[in-house]
């Protein structure tokens, strides 16, 4: 079941949402590198990244814009200026072919009752070389198993799952990471750690996260999607 925009927002202002943002935002800065005059989309519930990251690349003159889902629902953002979100469906964006630098991905692709399809709306719509940042539920953590914050609902994913699956989809992974290796309590005393566990336990493995971060490239040469490869069908490489 999907979160709604108003169960969203109320997490992210909670004290497990506030420690969970800069958490994964920092993350996300590290996978991406600044581009002048750069478009940036955000998909899903990526507000509180936008902001991050907005801010990270202020002087680049790069746009943010952030999509929503019509099943998940909008909200107005930034607070300080005219709407910069809108609500999209997700399988057919308002975006001319190739004219996106960078999408990211929160609370999105496991959400997605046809991920394939949502992938290959991506790949139309992201320029040449355009970057993918998918953050999705590790499926081998206790975040994708506890149903108190977003990271508990939709498909969750193993690395090897997502990288496979953005592969086929002519997206092959240039990066990754995880993040939130301490498991989620909802207490302000242990949501406060939860920066703390981040380093020590991810000594341990890259992997222990309960968030995955995967950084994915669009590629328009030398790939035929393994899915159209089993049903015969030869697709035409400029477009997925």
């Amino acid at each position: 079941m999907r979160p709604d925009v108003l169960a969203l927002y109320r997490f992210y202002e909670s004290a497990l949402g506030r420690a969970t943002c800069p958490i994964i935002s920092a993350k996300l800065a590290r996978l991406t590198a600044p581009k002048a005059d750069s478009i940036t989309i955000g998909f899903g519930f990526t507000l509180p990244y936008l902001d991050y990251l907005a801010q990270a690349e202020q002087d680049a003159g790069s746009r943010y814009l952030g999509f929503m889902p019509a099943q998940q629902g909008v909200c107005h953002w930034p607070a300080h200026v005219g709407s910069r979100t809108a609500l999209v469906e997700e399988y057919n964006l308002p975006l001319a072919d190739s004219s996106v630098d960078r999408m990211i991905l929160v609370h999105a692709l496991e959400h997605a009752n046809r991920p394939v399809n949502l992938l290959r709306e991506i790949w139309r719509v992201l320029a040449p070389g355009g970057q993918l940042i998918a953050v999705v539920p590790n499926r081998m953590r206790s975040w994708a198993a506890y149903e108190g914050t977003p990271f508990g609902h939709g498909r969750p994913y193993s690395k090897g799952q997502l990288a496979t699956f953005l592969e086929e989809q002519m997206l092959p992974v240039d990066g990754w990471d995880t993040a939130l290796m301490m498991p989620p309590f909802m207490r302000p005393i242990a949501s406060r750690m939860l920066k703390y566990g981040e380093r020590p336990i991810g000594v341990l493995g890259r992997n222990l996260g309960g968030a995955l971060i995967v950084s994915a490239r669009k590629q328009v040469y030398g790939t035929i999607p393994k899915s159209a490869k089993k049903v015969g069908v030869m697709p035409v490489l400029t477009g997925p």
